[in-house]
């Protein structure tokens, strides 16, 4: 019908199709469903994050470069930092500068979908690029890699989302501890995917292993949403919500990062 651009529309599709399943699956969670316009806002944001990340990869990446790791501590490094603590940032902020300050953002249900559709954003993007870059070793390998992450990359970005939004339920809900949740709002989602990213860049860990942790953490995911929708069916509706200060935000950024890289530092120092 498209001629010679049928494959590469239908490439986009396999690779579209994922994010577009589990977007629907998450929303229609809700019993009160967020407006549609902001869910795709967050959405559009989540896409957007991807111009200001090719920059920062870029400059850590050199940084990296400086470093002169051993193969171990590097790909630690590229897994926690250069790749997981970046992207989960720019969620984390999407999430904390937009969605939070939505006056339909009262619930902590609203958390998993707002963390979600910002995930999902930026893995649609990536996703798309992972496919139709595969396109240089055939059509049918291209396809094969839009078949196996949609059942792994695609799902962590989710799942990163979904923990994300569920620290960030008790950071902005609840009256104790928020500052410490709000902490484990970005690093949890970062050694999730940070230790996803490991699984696929180390020789000494079998690829296996990631559908065990996509499985693992999809089960707890399924219980989180149930969990919820039940709070909601039975109307225990939290409507106080704390917004974090600038101070707040920042320091938990800095300690996460602060954290990965002294855990990178000792790596390189064990091990050479």
């Amino acid at each position: 019908m498209f001629g010679s651009g049928q494959i590469f529309l239908n490439l986009s599709f396999y690779a579209i199709l994922p994010v577009a399943l589990i977007f629907w699956y998450v929303y229609k969670r809700d019993k009160f469903p967020e407006p549609p316009r902001v869910v795709i806002i967050t959405f559009l944001l989540g896409i957007g994050i991807t111009f200001p990340l090719g920059i920062l990869i870029f400059a850590v990446e050199g940084f990296a470069e400086t470093l002169n790791l051993g193969i171990e501590s590097s790909n630690f490094f590229m897994s926690f930092i250069r790749a997981s603590f970046l992207e989960e940032t720019m969620k984390f902020l999407v999430i904390i500068y937009y969605c939070l300050h939505l006056d339909n953002f009262d619930e902590p249900m609203d958390a998993l979908v707002y963390g979600v559709a910002a995930s999902l954003g930026f893995a649609v993007i990536e996703n798309w690029e992972y496919v139709i870059g595969a396109t240089k070793d055939g059509v049918e390998f291209a396809k094969d890699v839009a078949f196996l992450r949609s059942f792994t990359a695609v799902p962590l970005h989710a799942l990163a989302g979904v923990y994300m939004g569920f620290f960030l339920m008790d950071a902005i809900f609840k009256k104790e501890n928020q500052k410490f949740y709000l902490f484990l709002a970005i690093f949890f989602p970062v050694c999730l995917h940070g230790l996803y990213d490991l699984i696929l860049f180390s020789e000494n860990i079998s690829d296996y292993y990631i559908y065990i942790l996509v499985l693992v953490f999809l089960i707890r995911a399924v219980f989180i949403f149930r969990k919820e929708r039940i709070l909601q069916k039975e109307g225990n509706l939290k409507k106080a919500k704390y917004i974090p200060i600038h101070s707040d935000i920042f320091f938990v950024i800095f300690t996460t990062f602060l954290i990965l890289f002294s855990v990178n530092y000792f790596i390189e120092k064990i091990l050479y």
